[in-house]
């Protein structure tokens, strides 16, 4: 348990929360690659602090051949050998959709949904990396690590791979640290109480418990989470 008394917590560039219906689990991202004390997020007094399950990063694959209907194949032969390579590799996973903002199951994704061309004759696609955290590993590892998982898919004519410049950090099933933190909440205000209850009509006076919890990035691969609750005291006369 973490004790403190004012407002700290780690910058945002966004928060989603996301249902995981097939593990009957929440998951909350956040970002984690820049932290900016003018953007902190409000945490109360009472709060605790715990590893990051996954980091999230985008990689894109994409393709200058000439002809379009040999760089769609091209690209699609690539598409195809990264879902194979993850599906293989303990600790990686894909998902479709916008890394940070939205998910797919990769198994719902067809290359159709995300190859794109621009005017200039280069084709593209993009889907999000997926990569479990190991215990006491650093973020710069995980990032080689994940590099290499990306160096390790066999290439294909001229198309090229690069993963993104934002990474973001989360936590599954957070819900299961609801009752912990209830307990400190607890301790704290029994503390507030043994302190100020002696005061005729002070009474200390608690809301928001029935909030869901919330996760922000407190390092790079480290998370705080907390309910959102307010506690007051009110001062009675003597």
């Amino acid at each position: 348990m973490h004790l403190r008394f004012g407002f700290a917590a780690a910058a945002l560039a966004a928060i989603f929360a996301l249902p995981t219906a097939a593990q009957d689990m929440e998951r909350i991202i956040v970002t984690a690659n820049r932290i900016d004390t003018d953007d902190m997020r409000a945490a109360p007094a009472v709060y605790r602090q715990i590893p990051a399950d996954f980091v999230l990063v985008s990689v894109s694959y994409q393709s200058a051949t000439r002809d379009t209907g040999e760089r769609r194949k091209e690209l699609e032969t690539m598409f195809n050998r990264l879902k194979a390579r993850a599906a293989k590799t303990d600790g990686f996973s894909l998902s479709g959709g916008t890394v940070g903002e939205s998910t797919a199951d990769i198994d719902t994704v067809l290359f159709g949904d995300v190859y794109s061309a621009d005017y200039s004759g280069t084709g593209r696609f993009t889907l999000t990396l997926n990569i479990d955290t190991r215990k006491d590993e650093s973020f710069e590892a995980l990032m080689k690590r994940a590099e290499a998982f990306v160096d390790s898919v066999e290439i294909t004519g001229r198309a090229e791979a690069y993963m993104g410049d934002e990474q973001f950090i989360g936590a599954r099933d957070v819900a299961k640290h609801r009752a912990d933190l209830m307990t400190d909440i607890a301790t704290e205000v029994s503390n507030w109480r043994g302190k100020f209850g002696g005061l005729t009509g002070t009474k200390v006076v608690l809301t928001g418990l029935e909030s869901r919890i919330v996760t922000q990035p407190s390092g790079p691969l480290e998370l705080e989470i907390f309910i959102p609750y307010t506690l007051t005291l009110e001062a009675g006369s003597d």
